[in-house]
């Protein structure tokens, strides 16, 4: 019976490691679809999700700039951020890493009356989960 239950015990543990190994893996490439898709709709809730608790927020045009914003009020100004600029497409230009926790990607945002470069930082929280720190809109 000893013998079992350390064998279900191993069986457990090394499974739950794996799973995490794949999720870290899937982590990344969800929050950069999830980006991608926010973007292309101007959808700031779907966005939000993606968020740290604080982020940096940059508007370029609109003299916005925040060191550490609340990710309820940075959903507000992209909401209003998108209603101005309603987007036309969105692609990623770039995207790379510094670390196995930080991510860094570069997008063209394509609005019906202007272009905006997207500079964003992803970082990996303490829940080894990537979430936005900084994003940086500025007029191309």
């Amino acid at each position: 019976m000893k013998q079992f239950v350390c064998f279900f015990l191993i069986l457990i543990l090394g499974s739950s490691t794996l799973k995490k190994t794949e999720n870290d893996n899937l982590g990344i490439n969800e929050i950069s679809k999830t980006i991608s898709q926010s973007f292309k709709g101007g959808n700031s809730d779907l966005l939000s999700t993606c968020f740290n608790k604080e982020i940096e927020l940059i508007i370029d045009g609109d003299k916005i700039e925040f060191q550490k914003l609340p990710s309820n009020s940075a959903k507000s100004i992209l909401n209003s951020f998108f209603k101005k600029n309603p987007p036309l497409s969105f692609s990623y230009v770039y995207e790379g890493k510094s670390s196995s926790t930080l991510k860094y990607c570069i997008g063209n945002y394509k609005s019906k009356t202007s272009d905006f470069f997207v500079y964003m930082l992803i970082k990996k929280n303490n829940n080894d989960k990537f979430l936005i720190s900084t994003i940086q809109l500025k007029k191309g």
